[in-house]
């Protein structure tokens, strides 16, 4: 599971539980980039609960998304 909450104007915290599969860490990625789409010099709480290496599809979904984020520079 990975939860994110808006905590003020800059702050969100992250709780995270559980394994990520790939469709989970696309939902995660998608919701992490909505919810900090205007937070500038913001600030995360991480609180990891009962964390398990995500899958190998679920890395694979992060590293696509940071190969993308890089081209675009």
């Amino acid at each position: 599971m990975f939860k994110i909450i808006p905590n003020g104007i800059n702050r969100l915290d992250i709780e995270m539980s559980g394994k990520l599969n790939a469709e989970d860490m696309k939902i995660a990625l998608d919701e992490l980039v909505s919810k900090s789409k205007n937070i500038e010099n913001g600030k995360m709480l991480y609180e990891v609960i009962d964390f398990h290496l995500p899958s190998l599809g679920a890395i694979a979904v992060e590293l696509s998304r940071h190969v993308r984020a890089y081209e675009k520079i």
